[in-house]
């Protein structure tokens, strides 16, 4: 089994790496991880590769196997040469290509929007120009915003939609027309395809090994890490946070979204999947739980038409640093996804306000440094 991967140094890309690692060692599969990564001035692609497999995050299940076993499942393919040997595409008419890559920034800062635009949708593209005409199949791993701004009940399907998507940002405009790209192309060429939706990633919860781990801080840990810094200032202004009171947080663990790709991938009956919670959390609850791990009690939850003005250095500085690019998340009409398909590949775990608290404190008690990798 051949397996191609971008992204796997991230968040949700390590985690499909050693879901993959323990699926060939325990089924006793032939198996082949080609990893793109990316290198830079200072470490190579395949340096970033083996520091990222010989790190503590690697499950107990792998490690013991040894560096020099894990490493023989995998090959790093360098994404600095954009064409890769003849050698290796010759031998890729069987693989299963998973495009986890992608640049998750929320700005709404219109400066921004070509490069975050771009960066998703002409990557995509990319690869499927390179690759496409030599796979077995193309995973693409969007994100279950992209849909945009909806109420209610949300299905699997976001390409048979009767109205325009109204998107927050460009990330989430890039990933729906890149969706459209892949499926577009794919049918046209006769390649099967998968788009698999993850929602907030959060940390790992499927086992007690490495507990809410994550690789990096996005999504609502960026209000924990901001006032948990800023809480260090010894500044005490009240700070004002817009909310929609009946919305919600749709949380999925990081560890649980890479096992549902693992046991989707092969399946032809799933071509659109949302892996999301079938149920969002509080959002007004899941806030004051951050702030206090973060350490900044003096806030309020305003309704987002009382929030008119400045009131302070504090609220200027959070609103202008994440507060007005997580606003229209914290601000977004109430729904829920269709989850009955999601629940049947693997029940979906609990995320009560214990496990929410242990998320927000890994990253507080771990001064939420990221893993450079």
């Amino acid at each position: 089994m051949k397996i191609i991967l971008s992204g796997g140094t991230g968040v949700l890309g390590s985690e499909i790496i050693f879901e993959f690692l323990e699926y060939f060692i325990e089924n006793r599969i032939e198996g082949k991880l080609y990893l793109i990564a990316r290198g830079n001035a200072k470490i190579t692609a395949a340096e970033r590769v083996n520091t990222l497999l010989s790190s503590s995050f690697v499950p107990q299940k792998i490690s013991k196997i040894g560096l020099e076993v894990i490493k023989s499942f995998i090959e790093v393919i360098d994404s600095s040469n954009i064409t890769p040997h003849k050698t290796l595409i010759q031998n890729l008419s069987d693989a299963y290509f998973i495009h986890s890559a992608g640049f998750v920034n929320l700005s709404t800062d219109a400066q921004h929007y070509d490069s975050i635009y771009n960066e998703n949708k002409k990557v995509t593209e990319s690869f499927l120009s390179i690759y496409g005409p030599h796979i077995k199949k193309f995973i693409y791993v969007s994100t279950a915003y992209c849909t945009g701004v909806r109420a209610g009940l949300i299905s699997n399907d976001f390409h048979n939609l009767d109205f325009e998507p109204q998107f927050r940002n460009a990330y989430e405009n890039a990933k729906f027309e890149s969706e459209k790209y892949v499926a577009r192309y794919c049918t046209e060429k006769g390649i099967e395809y998968q788009i698999l939706r993850p929602s907030v990633i959060g940390g790992k919860l499927m086992s007690e090994e490495n507990r809410f781990h994550v690789l990096k801080y996005m999504g609502f840990y960026l209000l924990g890490k901001f006032f948990h810094f800023y809480s260090k200032s010894k500044k005490n202004e009240n700070v004002r946070i817009p909310i929609t009171f009946d919305t919600g947080l749709n949380i999925i663990p990081v560890d649980y979204v890479a096992k549902v790709i693992v046991k989707s991938f092969q399946r032809n009956d799933i071509i659109q999947l949302n892996i999301a919670h079938n149920k969002s959390y509080d959002i007004a609850g899941g806030i004051k739980i951050i702030m206090e791990e973060a350490g900044h009690i003096n806030f309020n939850l305003v309704p987002l038409e009382e929030f008119k003005e400045y009131q302070n250095v504090t609220e200027r500085l959070y609103f202008e640093k994440i507060g007005k690019h997580l606003s229209p998340y914290l601000n977004a009409p109430k729904n829920e996804y269709d989850t009955e398909l999601l629940n049947s590949i693997l029940p979906i775990p609990e995320i009560d306000a214990h496990t929410f608290r242990g998320m927000i404190r890994y990253g507080v008690v771990n001064n939420f440094s990221e893993v450079s990798i």
